[in-house]
């Protein structure tokens, strides 16, 4: 599948040369490509977060595009990198669950193992794949390379499932997926789990029902609403929820749902 379109999301922030070096090398083999910064604030090893940040951005990017996900605590070891593809898009990642939530929006339609050395740069570090193993093969993937020059097919990933809200009663247990760069906590709540009269608490926090936009409180105030991304977020006008309640992704979330909304 040719792509003009090559998106990145990691973890390495970008104080470093990290993001750059990878560029450099796309550019290189591949100097129309059009690369996309999706983030690379994804909190260190959070390879739970990075899922979510693909699952949640890939609709929006152009059709075909090429994801290269970098969440990778165990570069250097016998962890294996993938190539899969949905419908409209194709990914590169190391096999450590990264790839577990595409299938909330798109099935997978193949996966195989990037074992061809042909693709990779000459020198290898063994701290920096997705420099010298998955920025030179997604560039040659991109340019539409066959897919049976990619690898094997390989279906036995590692996947983690999506940690859909559980419902008991009128009482919905969800959890923090994320914190954006204003110290919102994005969870995995959905709007048909709760409505405008639903009581929330996280951090020790109780907030009740639900706003429609971040200016909907006073100045320094707590409220929920439903984020961008379609999930509840917990947040403080002109504030940071997270610091201010010492709420990370993991952290449970509760929320009674009104009957007579």
């Amino acid at each position: 599948m040719k792509s003009k379109f090559i998106a990145l999301i990691t973890d390495f922030g970008t104080n470093d040369s990290f993001v750059s070096s990878m560029k450099g090398v796309i550019y290189s083999r591949y100097p129309s490509a059009s690369v996309i910064d999706i983030t690379h604030q994804i909190q260190a090893q959070n390879i739970k977060m990075g899922a979510f940040y693909i699952m949640v951005t890939m609709q929006y990017m152009p059709k075909n595009t090429l994801f290269i996900a970098v969440i990778d605590p165990d570069v250097g070891t016998g962890r294996g990198i993938l190539w899969a593809k949905t419908r409209d898009y194709q990914f590169i990642c190391p096999d450590n669950g990264l790839i577990s939530w595409i299938s909330e929006k798109e099935e997978i339609l193949e996966s195989r193992f990037i074992n061809n050395s042909d693709l990779f740069l000459p020198k290898i570090s063994p701290t920096f794949h997705g420099r010298d193993i998955m920025a030179p093969a997604a560039a040659e993937i991109a340019k539409g390379l066959k897919e049976t020059k990619i690898g094997p097919i390989f279906n036995e990933y590692r996947k983690f499932p999506f940690p859909h809200p559980v419902r008991s009663g009128n009482n919905i247990t969800g959890e923090a997926l994320s914190v954006d760069n204003y110290g919102n906590v994005i969870t995995n709540i959905t709007r048909e789990y709760v409505n405008v009269k639903s009581i929330f608490t996280v951090g020790g926090k109780i907030i009740k029902g639900l706003k429609l936009t971040y200016a909907s409180v006073n100045d320094k105030e707590p409220l929920c609403l439903i984020g961008s991304f379609g999930f509840l977020e917990f947040s403080i006008r002109n504030g940071n929820f997270a610091q201010i309640y010492n709420v990370k992704p993991g952290d449970k979330i509760e929320a009674i749902v009104s009957l007579d909304e």
